[in-house]
């Protein structure tokens, strides 16, 4: 008996220790949705010079590979926009509030949990992070993974892309708020600038030196290997070339944060009320407010990804906005068949709403009075969303000035986001971005196509 004992006991323990290995990799689906929280008290010279007090935010959808990249099956593409909402604090008053700038991203992210950019502009600033062995783990097991970290310590805009050697170690599973997770501490030293092998070409000349240390705690689902939480310590010097030194001291947070609650179907009766649904077949293919495939509603599961993480999306109608939709036609031409000339859909950043052939005063941003009733209906729809963020993106008609089409765009974005705000919406809410003549939805040959390309679309962000 005593023999029988031992051998039963052997053989659970070699299964405990067989079946508490695990392989970690990524498998993120869908949305890209996170946000970066950094609080680091700054030093310049050795003295305190404020708290830095930045969130940034992510609304980004999947995408196909651009045109003439390579790409495997098990890549994930990812196109869309970051969102800076927060600037430095300095005695509790901010220097920067009000309408928000949209940051272009587009990236692919692989199934050991590296990113490769394609468009880099700074975001996200953690890239390769976390990144995962292809070994069986158990708890206590450490790998090594390379990564980067894109800084801007002067706050200049011009990001320093910096190589980080991180080493994991693996704590095992656990429940975090209801969800089966990994839990893996992470490791590393910051040393840029001692050898030209590791100095960005692309960045910040003036960056002589990074020194310092990071220790971070990382929450990962079990399900895809995304993860949902990142609390990075920080602890950091840059030198720049005429001796000044900047010392950030603080943390830097990582997390899934879920988009606020909306009455979708009351949403989809208001703009149904002064706008025309798109009936147009669904495809899957496309383009939207965020770069991401078209489709119809959109459930965010949403997760951080690219540190890696992604979340779900069911790609359906609501009943209701299939029936008004089927109830009301088809209509939605370029040649302004739309309700007030607008026309709204749903896409897989929110539900959006494309304002036709704006009125503006010649090559400027002045809001003709005309566009008053249609601009107090369409403050009246957002204000049924009360805890969203609205994506603001302005168009014009392409006649052969590029560099000056863009910046009009751009105007025009913000001047419509400070008239709805002046109808009582918070200016914070609104971010910008502005696309130019390079996304027309009508000819530009004609001047009913230019006047339908002159357009402002609004998306309520999910």
């Amino acid at each position: 008996m005593k023999k029988s004992a031992l051998i039963i006991g052997i053989f659970s323990l070699f299964q405990t220790i067989v079946f508490s290995q695990t392989k970690l990799t990524y498998s993120g689906d869908s949305s890209y949705k996170m946000v970066e929280r950094t609080n680091l008290r700054r030093y310049v010279n050795g003295k305190y010079s404020g708290l830095t007090s930045r969130e940034v935010r992510s609304f980004i959808s999947r995408s196909d590979a651009p045109v003439g990249i390579r790409s495997s099956k098990s890549d994930r593409w990812y196109d869309g926009n970051f969102f800076v909402m927060e600037e430095t604090l300095r005695n509790s008053q901010a220097t920067m509030a009000g309408i928000h700038d949209a940051i272009p991203s587009v990236f692919k992210i692989s199934a050991d949990g590296k990113m490769t950019m394609i468009s880099d502009n700074g975001y996200p600033t953690f890239r390769s992070f976390p990144s995962y062995t292809t070994e069986q783990l158990k708890p206590g097991d450490s790998w090594k993974g390379e990564g980067e970290r894109a800084v801007d310590p002067m706050n200049k805009g011009i990001f320093t892309r910096i190589p980080i050697l991180v080493r994991y170690t693996f704590e095992g599973a656990e429940v975090y708020k209801g969800e089966n997770v990994y839990r893996i501490k992470a490791i590393w030293q910051t040393n840029y600038g001692f050898s030209n092998f590791d100095r960005d070409p692309k960045g910040d000349d003036s960056l002589r030196q990074a020194t310092g240390g990071h220790k971070a705690d990382i929450i990962v689902r079990q399900s895809t290997g995304e993860a949902i939480l990142i609390s990075d310590n920080v602890d950091e010097t840059f030198t720049y070339t005429d001796g000044t030194q900047v010392n950030l001291k603080g943390t830097i947070t990582m997390f899934t944060e879920y988009p606020p609650a909306i009455d979708r179907d009351k949403l989809i009766f208001a703009l149904n009320r002064i706008a025309k649904a798109d009936d147009k077949p669904k495809t899957g293919k496309g383009t939207t407010g965020t770069g991401g495939k078209s489709s119809g509603s959109t459930s965010s599961n949403s997760t951080i990804s690219g540190f890696g993480g992604t979340g779900s999306s069911t790609g359906e109608k609501s009943s209701l906005s299939e029936k008004i939709a089927s109830s009301k036609g088809s209509g939605t031409s370029p040649s302004g068949n739309s309700r007030n000339n607008m026309v709204f859909e749903e896409t897989p950043a929110g539900l959006r709403l494309s304002v036709r052939d704006i009125k503006f005063k010649a090559d400027s941003d002045e809001v003709l009075a005309t566009e008053k009733s249609r601009l107090d209906e369409i403050a009246e729809v957002l204000k049924l969303a009360p805890n969203s963020q609205f994506l603001i993106e302005g168009h014009t008609a392409a006649v052969g000035k590029p560099q000056g089409e863009q910046a009009l765009s751009v105007q025009r974005a913000r001047r419509i986001a400070a008239e709805l705000s002046n109808r009582g919406i918070a200016a914070d809410r609104f971010i910008c971005k502005g696309h130019g003549g390079t996304k027309p939805v009508a000819s530009n040959s004609t001047d009913e196509g230019r006047a339908q390309n002159r357009r402002v679309e609004i998306t309520i962000l999910e």
